[in-house]
């Protein structure tokens, strides 16, 4: 079963969909101004400690290749760190079949927030294009009701939330998948475990991704 084509067109007015993954990443400062949207950003999925002193944030999509190797570093980190907390923003820039699933897992997450990350991980760990139909079967697999998960993923809240976080990602200069946050330095481009340790460990020194 398939969300309708109109729905997934709906998500991609305003989406840079010319994003790319990118393995290499380096630190730049973000405009303190631009860091105010993400208070307000709908479908962030924060993952560890609720009250953390640092969080981690991770802008992805579901057919990013370099995504889904680093969805493999969330329950290591979460143990290692227990004073981050690992947030997740769905940012669907890789074509139609990224935003039916960005869609699927933005009902998903109001759901049974307490079981994304189990969804997170299963989506990825599925061969092939991940499209809403991919989404559907896990979600459903991980308890979601069917006919509240299609509701929302139909929902104006979600569309909205899509936008959102589109528009907030290119605001950042995110022209990759996936692209981080740590205080105000973002990162566009994957960062490999060690880098992300290096990181958290900066910022709990200087606040800063690096310090000088």
């Amino acid at each position: 079963m398939s969300l309708s084509r109109r729905t997934l067109i709906a998500g991609l007015i305003s989406f840079p969909l010319a994003a790319l993954a990118q393995q290499q990443a380096e630190f730049y400062p973000i405009p303190v101004e631009l860091l105010a949207g993400l208070e307000a950003l709908q479908g962030v999925v924060t993952l560890g400690n609720k009250n953390a002193d640092i969080r981690f944030i991770e802008f992805f999509d579901y057919n990013c290749g370099f995504c889904r190797r680093a969805v493999k570093d969330i329950r290591p980190m979460l143990a290692a760190h227990p004073d981050v907390a690992i947030q997740l923003v769905n940012y669907a820039v890789l074509g139609i079949p990224s935003i039916g699933a960005t869609r699927v897992a933005l009902a998903f997450s109001k759901q049974k927030a307490d079981r994304y990350l189990a969804f997170h991980e299963a989506l990825f760990a599925r061969k092939g294009t991940m499209d809403a139909d991919q989404a559907i079967d896990v979600a459903l697999k991980n308890g979601a009701n069917k006919a509240q998960l299609f509701r929302d993923a139909d929902s104006e809240p979600v569309t909205q939330a899509m936008l959102a976080a589109a528009r907030l990602g290119e605001s950042f200069g995110f022209q990759a998948t996936p692209s981080y946050l740590i205080g105000r330095d973002g990162f566009s481009g994957f960062l490999d475990r060690a880098r992300k340790d290096a990181a958290i460990a900066a910022y709990r020194q200087c606040e800063r991704a690096v310090c000088t």
